[in-house]
């Protein structure tokens, strides 16, 4: 007798990744997932950001160009961060575990990069440079936390 499927799990099958936090050993393969993804969507802004460039250097616009140079260079040194940030895992034979409750605070971390990166995705089109590179310190700021949590419960 197959038992029935439990809203967690139909959740689950519907979030890419999800399998692996749920199962503890395949969690570091997840986090890396995830890193991976937003990393590959800061690259998109940046990406955006490099035609945006060019637009003003079209317009003879070198402050608007200078200006948005400097928010894709933050967003091109972030997406490094976030793309070879710790482990949210302590490795297997690591002196110190880190706890279940530790890495649930992992993952709001995670969750946290994760809306800001979408964010970020969302207001990168639009004019102002300035609430753009507010919204990547902020990221900047939440993987940081992150980091030194980890550093922390290693």
């Amino acid at each position: 007798m197959e038992r029935a499927v439990n809203i967690l799990d139909k959740i689950g099958s519907l979030i890419p990744g999800y399998r692996g936090y749920a199962e503890r050993d395949g969690r570091r393969n997840c986090d890396k997932q995830l890193r991976s993804i937003l990393s590959s969507k800061l690259i998109e802004c940046e990406n955006t950001l490099v035609n945006r460039i060019n637009e003003a250097i079209t317009n003879s616009d070198k402050p608007l160009m200078r200006k948005i140079e400097v928010c894709r260079k933050l967003i091109n040194t972030t997406q490094s961060k976030v793309n070879y940030a710790p482990y949210g895992e302590s490795g297997f034979f690591s002196d110190q575990q880190i706890k279940e409750d530790e890495l649930m605070k992992i993952y709001h971390f995670d969750l946290d990069m994760a809306e800001v990166v979408d964010e970020i995705k969302n207001i990168i089109l639009e004019n102002d440079i300035d609430v753009i590179m507010t919204k990547v310190s902020e990221l900047d700021n939440v993987l940081s936390s992150r980091n030194q949590f980890i550093r922390e419960h290693r």
